[in-house]
């Protein structure tokens, strides 16, 4: 848990801990580095006004060394803030002030999401298409096919259950761990995806509904 304030730190951890997690703590972006270093941390807890580096940063470098989730805490109310640090990696935001328990709850919410996809099958092969879940690498015709984090969650999660029918809900809850997030976004990158597949897998939109892989 990184913010600055001693407060949020008292009034947080206790909740935490009594979940049964393990807590450490960073009052700066600096000391958030190092103790991401020492612990590798299953989910970061990160506000976004930290003195020196700042949470965004910390967002950009905690993603590109692990796939952990990241819970952005912000005062700032604008829209633009809150999208830049999703579009940086974060997997959710809680604005201050917070409710304790509707934090603890999305913390739950987003340690349940990894929790399922490491239950998963490690990997799933459908057609032409190979998905290795242990390394998150999708190839198509035996050529590697580089695909973004929330591309590859969504992918995983539709070829997880082909023919079945997953909601935007769904999906959002699958590759973001939320539903506080726009269901456009879900269309936005399963175009994207769909491009990069090349048509090799048909993931039919059901219009008003959602989004059914085709066995």
């Amino acid at each position: 848990m990184v913010d600055d304030e001693q407060s949020v730190h008292e009034l947080v951890r206790p909740y935490l801990e009594a979940e049964g997690y393990q807590v450490f703590e960073a009052r700066s972006g600096t000391a958030a580095l190092v103790a991401f270093e020492e612990h590798a941390p299953d989910l970061a807890v990160v506000d976004v006004m930290l003195p020196g580096v700042d949470g965004f940063e910390l967002v950009r470098q905690f993603r590109s060394r692990s796939h952990a989730p990241i819970i952005l805490l912000t005062a700032r109310r604008e829209v633009g803030s809150r999208v830049a640090g999703l579009k940086l990696g974060a997997d959710d935001y809680v604005m201050k002030p917070f409710s304790v328990p509707e934090l603890i709850a999305r913390v739950q919410a987003q340690l349940r999401r990894v929790k399922g996809f490491d239950d998963a099958e490690s990997s799933l092969k459908l057609g032409a298409v190979e998905i290795d879940g242990d390394a998150r690498r999708c190839l198509v015709r035996g050529e590697e096919v580089e695909l973004t984090r929330r591309e590859f969650d969504l992918l995983w999660a539709l070829a997880s259950e082909p023919g079945r029918v997953l909601t935007r809900a769904d999906l959002l809850r699958a590759a973001w761990g939320t539903t506080y997030v726009s269901e456009r976004t879900v269309d936005v990158h399963l175009a994207g995806l769909r491009k990069k597949l090349g048509g090799e897998l048909n993931v039919t939109a059901l219009r008003g509904v959602g989004y059914r892989l085709d066995a």
